[in-house]
């Protein structure tokens, strides 16, 4: 899609190619990024689909108030543990590119008293401090029973989850053998800077095998570390993170995120819900053809 921004300070969107007051969908705010879907039977309106407010908008604009964009203009918006998170102007949309570390956690399998899980039980915490364990008002952490998917395994937990299910339920978390999970840093000022909330969308993509993956933002990490996936993400990159069974390789670089800030319901969702809703978003943002104009 060719991509156009707003020059004048806003512009109206409406659902059919006239004004009317019964047909007004939103007001784009100036340097607004918006991509052109066709004519329309009146010259003077374009059909249009644009990212607002983290959701898809598709409708009607007034093209004289456009200007396409040939270039973006990209700035750096915070730094975390030396990463360049960078945004274009005119879009809530941030990205920027680092290698993966592996997180296990709201996998059933993840972590076990004895340490055998799939990851190393010190990566879920320690007695009085379990930061991956579902515990109990004692901090004593809950142990799998005989009707859950790994009896006598811990109950791993990530910071989304399934209000639905009781804490010591392990359907309650997101199973990164599973879903393809990204984890940002618990970090305020990020947070405040990017918009971005649990249950956002978010894409990534190897640089060196060019592979993509959709992905939904369900765990939460160090506030001064950034470039972190669930076992699943990781595979769907091409790199499969389990040596001897247990989470091993991550992946060094060369991955690009491209996360969607409000674009979540704030809910873990199923693979094929993360990938439609995340597909539509980034064909509008430009897709793989804007990530190597990077």
């Amino acid at each position: 899609m060719q991509q156009f921004k707003v020059i004048s300070d806003s512009l109206n969107i409406r659902s059919a190619p006239i004004v009317d007051d019964t047909n007004h969908l939103a007001v784009l705010p100036k340097s607004h990024i918006l991509s052109k879907i066709e004519n329309s039977d009146d010259d003077k309106w374009w059909k249009v689909t644009t990212i607002f407010k983290g959701k898809t908008l598709e409708g009607f604009v007034a093209h004289k108030f456009l200007s396409p964009v040939t270039i973006f203009a990209n700035k750096t918006i915070i730094d975390i543990g030396g990463i360049p998170i960078r945004q274009a102007d005119g879009e809530s949309v941030f990205f920027y590119e680092a290698g993966m570390s592996i997180n296990a956690d709201g996998a059933p399998n993840a972590y076990h008293p004895a340490d055998t899980g799939i990851d190393f039980l010190e990566n879920a915490g320690h007695s009085g401090n379990w930061w991956a364990l579902a515990v109990d008002k004692k901090g004593n952490p809950f142990i799998q029973g005989s009707s859950d998917p790994y009896p006598g395994y811990y109950i791993s937990t990530t910071a989304l989850f399934d209000s639905g299910f009781v804490n010591q339920d392990p359907r309650r978390y997101v199973d990164s053998t599973k879903i393809p999970y990204i984890v940002l840093p618990g970090n305020d000022n990020f947070r405040k800077v990017t918009g971005v909330k649990l249950g956002d969308f978010a894409v990534a993509y190897n640089i060196n095998n060019e592979k993509l993956a959709f992905a939904i933002h369900a765990d939460i990490g160090p506030k001064n570390q950034i470039g972190e996936g669930s076992i699943a993400l990781s595979q769907a990159l091409g790199n499969d993170p389990l040596v001897r069974s247990r989470v091993r390789k991550g992946i060094p670089k060369d991955i690009v995120y491209v996360i969607f800030p409000g674009s979540g319901n704030g809910q873990p969702r199923k693979t094929s819900e993360i990938e439609a809703e995340t597909k539509r978003l980034f064909e509008i943002w430009g897709g793989v053809e804007r990530i190597k104009s990077l």
